[in-house]
């Protein structure tokens, strides 16, 4: 009976390596593919960035990119709006369902390009994203959201368009108003 359980026990193990070694492959293809790192956001710039976007509790935020979702749980438990993030990698993905789960949080976290979603429930939007894509996304913002639509990004300005605030934060976070 032992040798049975030990032989059941390294196959769980071996599953559960197969498993995180695929998750980790297929999220390095993702980061090749679209030529996007995971740079996970400082505390303080969460914080900040939480903090320039003034929040109300019956604002719908969205997080594009939104890596293991510490910006939308910390949206969602200082100031009580409807938090959704979108993510392409699956190993950020996870994460970030292990982090809401953790947290007892209640944000939403989809599997999902946020190039091919709707962004027009969005209050606010959250982006940590280089500079073309910011500027690829800003079209897609444009057409769909609606005015006064706040864009908060991490680090990388929007090249075409002049930001309603700068934060004088290490790294900066930009406001901008649709």
């Amino acid at each position: 009976i032992i040798g049975k359980m030990l032989v059941t026990i390294q196959l769980a193990v071996l599953v559960a390596v197969s498993v995180f070694v695929a998750l980790v492959a297929a999220s390095a293809v993702v980061h090749l593919i679209f030529r996007i790192p995971y740079v996970p956001s400082k505390r303080s710039s969460v914080h900040e960035m939480v903090k320039a976007a003034e929040l109300k509790p019956c604002e719908t935020v969205f997080d594009l990119g939104c890596g293991d979702g510490r910006l939308l749980i910390a949206a969602e438990k200082q100031t009580g709006v409807r938090a959704i993030g979108f993510e392409i990698a699956p190993l950020m993905f996870l994460m970030a369902l292990i982090k809401k789960s953790l947290a007892h949080s209640k944000i939403q976290i989809n599997f999902k390009n946020f190039f091919s979603t709707d962004l027009s429930e969005a209050d606010v939007i959250f982006c940590y994203l280089f500079p073309e894509a910011m500027e690829k996304l800003l079209e897609k913002i444009k057409n769909e959201c609606k005015p006064g639509t706040r864009i908060i990004s991490n680090t990388f300005k929007i090249q075409s368009m002049m930001p309603t605030r700068t934060m004088d934060t290490n790294p900066k976070i930009y406001v901008y108003r649709i």
